[in-house]
């Protein structure tokens, strides 16, 4: 049975296509992460990565990418609506950018005036932006 977790630490991987990196960025060791994407790749009967050289995404986690995003993206959105139905008041807002320097003043100011709403930043380039808005 495939774990959320492991789907997280996919979309990291397939993101950065380097695993020490996307270990970096996790707070795991790499060969954990190696162990949890082979993993992943065995219960799927398939390879989501092309290995000759450097780590590339191929067609078939490319597919898979898109699907996980659109499936964590739905749990997120379950999470909120419980949270918001429960009367917790708690809401997310997510912002992705190639840069947030002209943001820090304001979202500093927002977040202070909301505190119990979970701010994300992500950091990427405009064609991944692109991507995951139509995912």
């Amino acid at each position: 049975m495939v774990e959320l977790n492991s789907l997280r630490q996919f979309l990291v991987v397939a993101r950065l296509e380097h695993l020490s990196r996307a270990a970096d960025e996790l707070h795991v060791a790499q060969p954990s992460l190696s162990r949890t994407i082979a993993r992943l790749e065995g219960e799927l009967g398939a390879p989501l990565f092309d290995r000759g050289g450097r780590l590339r995404l191929n067609d078939t986690g490319k597919l898979f990418r898109d699907h996980v995003e659109r499936a964590l993206g739905e749990l997120d959105a379950g999470r909120r609506a419980v949270a918001e139905a429960a009367g917790d008041g708690l809401g997310a807002v997510r912002l992705a950018s190639e840069t947030f320097l002209t943001l820090t003043g304001p979202l500093a100011s927002y977040k202070r005036a909301h505190p119990s709403v979970e701010v994300e930043l992500h950091w990427s380039p405009a064609e991944d932006m692109a991507r995951r808005l139509r995912a």
